[in-house]
């Protein structure tokens, strides 16, 4: 429950007046970051009641926070943390509900998690001045940049500092389809990422979270463009988009993220497919859930990595993925790909009717362990060197990939 008593005791008079405004600002904050499956309704003049069914509670109250803040931030400019009021609905009593406030630590620490803290107004004695709301704030929050990735809830100054930071080089990877013998796929991913004041170029392991949700935020904006290019000049394709787990998994990211499918010009969504990766050792089922939930909403299908220690798939039975794979990157050196790998990814997709993919493919022994295993989706430099630009699908065979000479893995 977002409670809006802060703002109705500084608007006194004018309350009745500029009300409207506060609910239509509320709300459109509300569907820009909530998914398909969750609700809101108006409870009174001064609450309104969000359910998120499959996001975890600390989720909800953290989204709800962050709605707060911007709310106050369109009306006041300002916002401290004792105006943010959200409750926990805990039981019901008849036809009431039972509310618990939370706590300002609570709230303090939700307001970590989602980037606004250092944003939130030192308690000085002033009163907060409610503005007019105009047409313009009833459109576009100060603080919400869905158009750029601003994980920290900064400034446009600070975020676009911020990005301009971290120097990204894109290029595709050529994803081929054995069943239908023909490069049907592109993943596009950073081929070097530069950091200001750091070494030339840097691996995405390395990368901070801010610098991570920065990175991965540019990979889908330029390849969701490229797509749209490409289709306008006539080159077909599907589009693979990664998103890491560490980075849409928390609220903060998840907004980000959900906030750019949104602006995705409907025409395209039929064409991605969203590849969740670095999925951790032993990841429960409902936070993959939510992903999937979250992310099927804006494109054809939702796959998934599957780390490399992993021995049961439980986690990703029943939850809406298309398909599971592996990315040959992430085995260490004592312990490479298998055979026994590929075959273990493959009868457990079959028994769960799923798709199988392998990616970061870099010598032939790899692919002879995908082709005796049945792997659908193969990637990496074995198979196909990346491209800076997609150049449409085109024929391929096993004949043809296995003539290729040896490769080495590209940086």
């Amino acid at each position: 429950m977002v409670e809006l008593d802060a703002l109705k005791e500084i608007a006194g008079e004018r309350w009745p007046r500029i009300r409207d405004g506060v609910y239509a600002r509320l709300e459109f904050l509300l569907r820009s970051k909530l998914g398909p499956n969750d609700l809101f309704v108006r409870l009174g003049e001064t609450a309104y009641l969000i359910t998120m069914p499959t996001t975890e509670a600390d989720d909800v109250s953290a989204i709800c926070t962050r709605v707060a803040f911007d709310l106050h931030m369109s009306f006041l400019g300002e916002c401290g943390l004792a105006q943010i009021h959200v409750d926990a609905v805990v039981g019901g009593e008849d036809d009431a509900l039972v509310l618990r406030r939370l706590p300002a630590t609570t709230i303090a620490e939700l307001a970590e998690r989602v980037g606004i803290a250092d944003l939130l107004a030192k308690p000085d004695g002033m009163i907060p001045t409610l503005s007019e709301p105009s047409e313009h704030s009833q459109n576009r929050a100060p603080y919400h940049r869905s158009s750029h990735g601003n994980a920290r809830g900064r400034s446009p100054a600070q975020a676009a500092s911020a990005e301009s930071a971290v120097q990204i080089e894109h290029h595709f990877l050529p994803v081929w389809s054995v069943p239908n013998a023909a490069v049907t796929t592109y993943i596009c991913t950073p081929k070097a990422i530069r950091v200001a004041g750091r070494q030339s170029t840097i691996p995405a392991s390395a990368l901070e979270p801010r610098e991570r949700l920065i990175v991965e935020m540019s990979v889908l904006r330029h390849g969701i463009a490229e797509l749209t290019r490409s289709h306008q000049e006539g080159k077909r394709f599907l589009l693979n988009i990664p998103l890491s787990f560490d980075v849409f998994g928390p609220p903060a990211g998840r907004m980000e993220v959900l906030s750019a499918c949104r602006e995705m010009p409907h025409d395209f969504r039929s064409f991605i497919t969203y590849v969740i990766s670095n999925v951790p050792l032993g990841v429960g089922q409902t936070a993959l859930a939510n992903m999937v939930t979250a992310l099927n909403p804006f494109g054809r299908a939702v796959v998934a990595t599957v780390h490399p220690a992993t021995r049961a798939f439980s986690g990703y039975q029943g939850i809406g993925l298309k398909a599971v794979g592996y990315d040959v990157e992430e085995f260490p050196a004592r312990a490479k790909f298998a055979q026994d790998d590929a075959e273990r990814l493959a009868q457990f997709a079959r028994r769960n009717n799923l798709g199988t993919f392998l990616n970061g493919i870099c010598d032939k022994n790899v692919l002879k362990y995908a082709q005796d295993a049945g792997i659908q989706y193969l990637c990496g430099p074995a198979v196909a060197p990346p491209t800076t630009t997609p150049r449409g699908m085109w024929r391929l065979d096993w004949a043809q990939v296995l003539a290729k000479p040896e490769v080495e893995l590209w940086v």
